[in-house]
């Protein structure tokens, strides 16, 4: 963190301040005391840039200092000390010098005897005032930084995020479907260019969207209906797509990429490890300002993994968790031979 007067640009707003208050001190000397303008001028200059030239010092108490509200006391503690060492060593210098310098002022030696009393109380006056500044702009600083780090966080976690999410694009799915379209080209060859296009439509969407990009549902359920078309030329009627997802709900913007992992843990956990048919079910509903999106597949119980949820599931978690700052936008339910996740995503956000 940067010294605010020496690093950064309040040395001018600091040089005026202790400008005005030498001005000041001169006008009280001069015309209250009635002191020569050239005493008065060198009582102020003495005092006030003398003090000006060490309170600089201050910040780094202040930046080094435990700000915990535990330790109050002995912050309180740490700064009597100081602002009694100051204040002792800055009167005793200043005396040194003005005695040196107007040694034939007699009326002025004695007022300055007097007044030291008064010139202490100034100077702890002084270096509570500045203290206090520095607090204040090292509160600030500190929260602008704490703010900066944060902003910068999240948005290193949301590329992060989304370049895993799209590395989750399995390759396999992808050497399947290659083989797929090899087979066809020899028996269906219309069919196989058709796939060919729904492939590069699919991977062109998956990997070129921005990692902050939101999309209408619509458009995600479109790309999801390309991975499932791919996937079912190589599944046939083992995989059945069944889609409620009035317009409405379509026009809902989310996420890039939300629910692809979904349809793809259900291809993985599901129909692959399935003798039976697999019916993947895709429902939307408005309700109280939230976009409530279920996705269910029902599954062979004997034929799913014990470990772990599936691809991307913490991966959304966390997403949902960073784009609208909640973390009960996902719920995961497995029944007997069920799978059924629900997403909720505020319509009102973004």
């Amino acid at each position: 963190m940067k010294h605010p007067i020496l690093e950064g640009s309040g040395y001018k707003l600091y040089a005026l301040t202790w400008a005005i208050v030498s001005v000041v001190h001169v006008l009280v000397l001069n015309q209250y005391y009635e002191f020569s303008l050239t005493v008065s001028i060198l009582d102020s200059i003495v005092h006030n840039l003398l003090f000006a030239a060490i309170s600089p010092g201050f910040w780094y108490l202040v930046k080094h200092s435990n700000h915990n509200r535990g330790d109050i006391i002995n912050l309180f503690g740490t700064h009597a000390v100081a602002a009694l060492l100051t204040v002792t060593f800055w009167l005793y210098l200043s005396k040194f010098i003005l005695t040196f310098l107007i040694v034939n002022e007699a009326d002025y030696i004695s007022f300055l005897q007097t007044t030291l009393l008064w010139r202490a109380i100034l100077g702890l006056l002084f270096y509570s005032i500045i203290v206090l500044v520095y607090y204040l702009i090292h509160y600030y600083l500190d929260q602008q930084d704490r703010n900066n780090r944060e902003l910068e966080l999240r948005s290193l976690l949301s590329e992060s995020e989304l370049k895993m999410l799209k590395s989750q694009i399995n390759p396999h799915f992808i050497f399947n479907s290659l083989n797929s379209i090899s087979a066809l080209t020899m028996s269906k060859p219309e069919k196989a260019q058709d796939m060919v296009i729904k492939l590069s439509d699919f991977l062109r969407y998956s990997i070129g969207k921005g990692s902050s990009e939101m999309n209408p549902l619509s458009e995600e359920i479109q790309n999801v209906q390309l991975y499932l078309d791919i996937e079912k030329v190589r599944f046939g009627d083992k995989l059945n797509f069944e889609s409620k997802v009035s317009e409405p709900c379509g026009e809902v913007m989310v996420p890039n990429l939300i629910l692809q992992p979904l349809f793809e843990n259900a291809i993985k956990y599901g129909v692959n490890e399935s003798i039976e048919a697999v019916s993947i079910g895709l429902e939307c509903k408005l309700s109280d300002g939230m976009l409530n999106i279920r996705i269910s597949n029902n599954f062979d119980p004997n034929g799913i993994p014990k470990k772990g949820e599936g691809i991307g599931l913490d991966n959304i978690r966390k997403r949902l968790t960073l784009v609208y700052h909640r973390n009960d936008l996902l719920q995961i339910e497995k029944q007997e031979n069920e799978f059924k996740v629900v997403l909720k995503i505020p319509v009102k956000q973004i």
